[in-house]
């Protein structure tokens, strides 16, 4: 059984205030956002951020753009080997990140996870 959809529908309204061209696929599982501002530690501006929505006792998994670098570096926390091969070869690769996940958390506090997350990334 997978996040209520009430849930996430509230949550991607308030995640489309902020990311206006944000967008949910019709089995309301994945979650895109085109331009997601990144720190300046990463090669990029932006990435694209896909999210995978799990169940209510299960974090989302989180994707970005398979080219991102990390001061110049390929990063461990941007885990080819982690990766499904169909998300590599579609440019996509697993951001590995540990989130104590309560199934009380909407989609909006993974956002403010995963802001915090790219903030403090050093490697």
């Amino acid at each position: 059984m997978g996040m209520r959809t009430d849930k996430i529908l509230y949550g991607f309204q308030e995640i489309k205030r902020a990311f206006p061209d944000a967008e949910i696929s019709n089995s309301y599982r994945v979650l895109l956002i085109p331009r997601f501002p990144l720190p300046s530690q990463f090669n990029k501006p932006y990435t694209s951020l896909l999210i995978k929505i799990n169940s209510d006792y299960q974090a989302p998994d989180a994707y970005v753009d398979r080219e991102l670098r990390v001061y110049g570096q390929k990063s461990n926390h941007l885990s080819e080997a982690l990766t499904e091969d169909y998300m590599l070869e579609r440019g996509w690769v697993k951001l590995c990140i540990q989130v104590s996940w309560s199934p009380s958390f909407s989609l909006v506090d993974y956002m403010l996870m995963l802001m915090q997350y790219f903030k403090e990334l050093r490697e």
